[in-house]
C-alpha cells in the first residue's frame, strides 16, 4: 500500500491468470474503488509488489514457461504505464519477493528454484545476480531492508536461515531460527531495533520470532502467527497480527496479546498493508479490502471490485451426478460442469484441491496445503483427514479402493517421504503408511482385487531426488503389506499416472516412457521411450501425466503438455492436440476432456468419438455431442472473443506491447506450441 501517494492511499495488488497476462489492480484504499487495472506481460501471477519511496510500483513474477520465467516490472501511477524490466536471473522461475532500498535506487529480489538474491539498479536499468545468500538453499522467501540499507533475506526450505546482506551484496552474518524443524523463513519486516521473521514449518506451525538487532539476540517466539505480512500493522510499539484467524495487538516492550475480535477479513490468509489515519488497512486471499479502526474497535469489509481472471485447473473428477468437478490452482475453488447440458456452477470458498475422486456416491477433495481430506456434501466441503502431524502437503493421487477411499501424497518443502492414506467412509476408520517407500512421495495409484497399485516420484519436498529411480509397488489392503516393489524405467525419477485396462494389464505413463508392467510381480513387460526428459537437470518433479482406457478399446494420456491416442499392441502415441494441462475420462461415451485450463469459461468436452476419429468432419462428430449444436459452438466463440478477460487484456494490451519490446520472447514461446511437418521428401543433403 502507498499511504502518501499524492491521489489518495492505494492498494497495489496482482491478480494471476490462468494463460496470462496477470494483472496489476491499483484501488483506492479508503473505499476499495478501482482506479486502474494493467496487464504484466508474460506473468502469471505474483507474490512480490512494493512500493518505492518515489511511489513507483515494483512487481516480481512467476512463470515457468521458457522464454518468460520470474521477472520484474515497474508501475509509474504518474503516466499509468507498466514497464517490464527483464528476468529477475537465468533459470529462475519465481520471483517470491521484492523490496526496495531506502533512497530508492535499489529494488530487491528474491527467487527460486536456486535460491538467488538479485539487484536491479533503477537509474540504469541494470540487473545484478548476487548469488545465493545461504547456498544450496532452493528459496529466497522474503525480503527486508533496514533504514541502514541492510537487507535480510529469508530462506527455505530446509535451514529457516535470514542472511544479512550489505549494500555490496556480501553476506555479513546468518541469524540461526529460534525454532526447530525445517521450513522457509516466511516473512520478514524492520520495525524499529527488531526484526520480525514468521516461520513456516514442516510441523504446521507458524511461530514469529522477535530477533534484536542490536544486541544479534531473541527477545521474542510469539506462537502461531498467521499474518502474510508481519510488519504491515506497526503502530508505535505494537503490531497487529493475526493469530487464529483473529486481528491481535502484539507490545514490542512487553510482548504481551490484546485481542480485537475482528475475525472478517475475506477469509484465506489476512496481509495487514498499513494505516490510513486510525484504521488498518489489508487485505484477504480473495483480494477484497478490510479496515479497522483501532478507536472504534470495529472491522470493515469492502466489496470487492477487481475483475476476476480465468484460473488454471489443477484437478478434476466425474462427480457422483455425472458432472465433470475442477479444482482451481493457488486460488482454490471448485466447479461443475454438466456435460449433458452445459450448465456450470461454482464454489470460490473451496482450498486449492491437488486431487479428487468418487467413493462409494460421494465426492472427495485432497486439498492442500497440510493434505485435507475432504467430503464434498454438495455446497460445502466436511474435513474428514488432517495430515500435518505427518508432514504432508500434496494428495495428487486418490482413488475408491473397494471399502477405503485412498490417497496418496507429497511430504512439504523441507522434508522427504510421501505417504499411502486410507479413509473408512463407513467406520471412519483411517490408516497412513508414512515412508511406505522411504524418501519417495506417492504419486499414481490403481486398485484391483484387494490390491493398491501405486507409483512414485523420488522427489519429495526438496529439490534432490532421494533414490536413483522412482519405484512401482503394490500393496495389499487386507494383510497391510507390500506384495512388491520395483524400478520399472530406469533413470526415471517420477513415473507418474497408471490404469488397468479391460484385459487387466497395468499400464503407466511417465514424463518420456510408456510402461506395461505384470500386476503380479511389477515387472516390467514392455518400456517405450516416447520422448526424452532432462532427468539430469530437474529439482522437482511429480505430477504430470495423466492415463486413461477409452471406449474405444485404446488409451488415452497427457504428457508434457499434449494428449496422445495409444495404441497398444504397438505402444505408439499419437498425438491428439496440445497444449494440454489434464485429462479425464468422462462421464458418457467415454469422453475424454483436454486442455481444460479455466474455471470460468469451461469448454465443451471433446468426445472418445472425435478424438478416435480426429480426421472426420468436425461437423459429424463435435457439433451433435454439443447441446444446440453448431450454433452453441459459434456463440461461445463469438462470447469468448468479444468478452473474454484473456482476450481482451492479451489483444488490446499485451500483444501491441510485446510486438514493440519482446517480440522474440513471445516467438519463442509461439514456437513452443506450434508443432511442424512436411511434405516434402528429403534430399540426401
Amino acid at each position: 500500500m502507498d499511504a502518501t501517494h499524492p491521489g489518495g492511499p492505494r492498494v497495489y495488488s496482482v491478480t494471476s491468470s490462468a494463460s496470462g497476462p496477470a494483472v496489476l489492480g491499483v484501488r483506492n484504499a479508503r473505499d476499495g474503488a478501482l482506479i486502474a487495472e494493467r496487464p504484466l506481460p508474460l506473468a502469471l501471477g505474483s507474490w512480490a509488489v512494493t512500493v518505492a519511496p518515489d511511489h513507483s510500483v515494483y512487481v516480481g513474477s512467476y512463470n515457468a514457461t521458457a522464454g518468460a520465467m520470474g521477472r520484474l516490472y515497474r508501475y509509474e501511477p504518474a503516466a499509468d504505464k507498466v514497464s517490464e524490466l527483464g528476468m529477475a536471473a537465468p533459470g529462475e522461475t519465481f520471483v517470491w519477493t521484492v523490496a526496495t532500498s531506502p533512497d530508492g535506487a535499489s529494488l530487491y529480489a528474491g527467487t527460486s528454484p536456486n535460491g538467488r538474491l538479485v539487484r536491479h539498479d533503477t537509474a540504469t536499468g541494470k540487473t545484478t545476480d548476487l548469488g545465493s545468500p545461504v547456498p544450496g538453499e532452493q528459496f529466497v522467501r522474503d525480503l527486508a531492508v533496514g533504514d541502514d540499507g541492510t537487507i535480510y533475506a529469508g530462506v527455505g526450505a530446509q535451514t529457516m536461515k535470514v542472511a544479512v546482506v550489505g549494500a555490496d551484496g556480501v553476506t555479513k552474518q546468518v541469524v540461526d531460527p529460534p525454532v526447530q524443524g525445517h521450513g522457509y523463513a516466511y516473512d520478514l519486516d524492520v520495525v524499529g531495533r527488531y526484526l520480525l521473521i514468521r516461520y513456516a514449518t514442516s510441523t504446521n506451525t507458524n511461530p514469529m520470532g522477535v530477533y534484536d538487532l542490536e544486541s544479534r539476540t531473541w527477545k521474542d517466539v510469539v506462537e502461531d502467527v498467521d499474518s502474510l505480512t508481519v510488519g504491515g500493522g506497526r503502530h508505535g510499539h505494537h503490531v497487529y497480527l493475526f493469530q487464529n484467524d483473529e486481528l491481535v495487538s502484539y507490545d514490542l516492550k512487553t510482548g504481551t496479546i490484546a485481542r480485537t475480535g475482528f475475525t472478517d477479513f475475506g477469509g484465506g490468509a489476512a496481509r495487514p498493508l498499513g494505516w490510513v489515519g486510525h484504521t488498518l488497512v489489508g487485505t484477504g486471499s480473495t483480494g477484497r479490502i478490510w479496515h479497522f479502526d483501532r478507536k472504534t474497535g470495529k472491522g470493515t469489509l469492502l466489496d470487492g471490485t477487481l475483475t476476476g481472471q480465468p484460473v488454471s485447473i489443477r484437478s478434476m473428477a466425474v462427480g457422483p451426478d455425472g458432472r465433470v468437478y475442477g479444482g482451481g490452482f493457488f486460488t482454490g475453488g471448485l466447479a461443475a460442469y454438466d456435460p449433458a447440458t452445459g450448465e456450470k456452477q461454482f464454489w470460490p470458498n473451496v482450498g486449492q484441491s491437488e486431487g479428487m475422486v468418487t467413493h462409494q456416491g460421494k465426492l472427495y477433495l485432497g486439498v492442500y496445503p497440510w493434505a485435507r481430506i475432504y467430503e464434498w456434501t454438495g455446497s460445502e466441503p466436511k474435513l474428514l483427514l488432517n495430515l500435518a502431524e505427518h508432514e504432508q502437503d500434496r494428495p495428487f493421487a486418490m482413488i475408491s479402493a473397494g471399502d477405503w477411499l485412498a490417497f496418496g501424497t507429497v511430504p512439504k518443502i523441507g522434508t522427504v517421504g510421501g505417504a499411502l492414506g486410507l479413509y473408512n467412509s463407513v467406520t471412519g476408520k483411517s490408516v497412513t503408511k508414512r515412508n511406505l517407500i522411504p524418501g519417495h512421495s506417492i504419486i499414481g495409484l490403481a486398485y484391483r482385487d484387494g490390491v493398491i497399485y501405486g507409483t512414485t516420484s523420488a522427489f519429495g519436498g526438496v529439490g534432490a531426488p532421494q533414490d536413483d529411480a522412482a519405484v512401482a509397488f503394490a500393496y495389499d489392503v487386507a494383510a497391510d503389506s507390500l506384495k512388491w516393489r520395483t524400478k520399472p524405467v530406469a533413470g526415471d525419477l517420477a513415473l507418474g499416472s497408471i490404469t488397468f485396462d479391460d484385459q487387466g494389464k497395468l499400464w503407466g505413463l511417465s514424463p518420456d516412457a510408456l510402461f506395461e508392467l505384470d500386476p503380479a510381480t511389477g515387472r516390467a513387460l514392455r518400456v517405450v521411450k516416447h520422448q526424452t526428459y532432462p532427468w539430469e537437470s530437474a529439482t522437482q518433479v511429480l505430477l504430470d501425466t495423466y492415463i486413461e482406457l477409452g471406449s474405444d478399446g485404446k488409451l488415452y494420456g497427457k504428457v508434457q503438455g499434449k494428449a496422445y491416442r495409444i495404441d497398444r499392441a504397438t505402444m505408439a502415441l499419437t498425438l491428439i492436440v496440445r497444449p494440454v494441462s489434464i485429462l479425464l475420462k468422462g462421464p458418457r461415451r467415454a469422453h475424454v476432456p483436454v486442455a481444460v485450463r479455466e474455471l470460468l469459461h469451461l469448454p465443451p468436452l471433446l468426445t472418445g468419438d472425435a478424438l478416435a476419429h480426429p480426421d472426420d468432419s468436425v461437423r459429424a462428430v463435435i457439433f451433435p455431442a454439443v447441446t444446440g449444436g453448431e450454433q452453441t459452438l459459434k456463440d461461445l466463440v463469438h462470447e469468448f472473443k468479444t468478452k473474454g478477460p484473456a482476450y481482451r487484456t492479451t489483444v488490446q494490451t499485451t500483444l501491441r506491447a510485446s510486438y514493440t519490446n519482446h517480440y522474440r520472447r513471445g516467438l519463442i514461446a509461439l514456437l513452443e506450441t506450434l508443432e511442424f511437418k512436411t511434405t516434402t521428401p528429403p534430399t540426401g543433403r
